[in-house]
């Protein structure tokens, strides 16, 4: 018993790892670097998931093999449960309003897209692809990058960054051909989806909300633009995209509420940490001979 007991204890010590922001912030900085040193400025960015050849070569396989390395480096930390559940669910829960109107935006695309000039196989394999999109850019963005940010930073800090990063990391499309303006907007557009994203992983408590919304999101934006010029209202998609933005303004506003109300007992905490204790005050008034009671 005396030999397999520190044995015992050096496996609970050392796995599962201990949440780190170095650890938590690693998978999106790899990320980052290899998506840097694999693009192109000759690379067909705004054609992408156009056709079924990109949609296999350009999302299917290698969100594939991304979401499988990231699922192995999530195993080996043993921060499954960390990563996609969370104790406890945020509030206010009519912030739930700010997801459940991203959901209306994407069944109000559905229409526009042109379901008779694709093949079956095109819609099958771009819902395999978005999926993957889904659980991996969720399992580091809201996963991953969440525990790390918590072992350091304040809730309110933790939803801000993520929305941040997740906004910036869209930055290397530029460098995969995509337009600089468009890219821009992409960022700023993506920030403030996060802010939704984390709200649907907050306010369900797990991981699997915000995996599908990201994948339905991306299924509209994808498949409206692969359909025919003559068959896009452009006017509807228009205003989708006013409504989209102030939908997403909502979700800003929401998303830093349940953060910001989440720190609540951390904030209760300083402040009555700075409050100075009352025996030491009654006990030398005791021997001053004041009476009991004054201060």
């Amino acid at each position: 018993m005396t030999v397999d007991q520190p044995t015992a204890s050096r496996r609970r010590r050392w796995w599962p790892v201990p949440p780190s922001l170095l650890v938590g912030i690693a998978p999106l900085v790899v990320f980052a670097v290899v998506s840097i040193v694999r693009s192109r400025p000759s690379d067909d960015y705004p054609s992408l998931g156009r056709t079924v050849d990109s949609v296999v070569h350009d999302l299917v396989v290698p969100e594939a093999i991304v979401a499988g390395v990231l699922a192995l480096v999530v195993t080996g930390l043993g921060w499954w449960r960390i990563a996609t559940v969370d104790p406890s669910r945020g509030r206010p829960r009519w912030t739930m309003v700010a997801p459940l109107l991203v959901v209306g935006i994407c069944i109000a695309r559905l229409p526009l897209v042109d379901w008779g000039g694709k093949s079956v196989r095109y819609f099958l394999l771009l819902t395999v692809g978005v999926l993957l999109v889904g659980v991996f850019e969720e399992l580091m963005t809201r996963g991953v990058l969440l525990v790390g940010l918590r072992r350091r930073l304040s809730e309110i800090w933790v939803w801000a960054l993520s929305c941040v990063l997740f906004g910036l990391l869209h930055f290397v499309n530029v460098l995969a051909g995509a337009p600089v303006a468009t890219t821009v907007v992409q960022v700023v557009f993506a920030a403030s989806f996060g802010s939704t994203l984390y709200l649907a992983r907050r306010l369900t408590g797990n991981l699997l909300a915000p995996v599908l919304l990201h994948a339905f999101w991306d299924f509209g934006a994808i498949a409206v633009s692969a359909s025919g010029p003559g068959s896009v209202d452009f006017f509807l998609v228009g205003l989708l995209g006013l409504a989209s933005f102030a939908v997403l303004l909502l979700g800003i506003v929401a998303g830093g509420l349940v953060a910001w109300r989440d720190d609540r007992p951390r904030r209760l905490r300083r402040r009555w940490r700075a409050v100075p204790p009352l025996e030491p005050v009654a006990a030398r008034g005791v021997e001053a001979g004041l009476p009991a009671g004054v201060a």
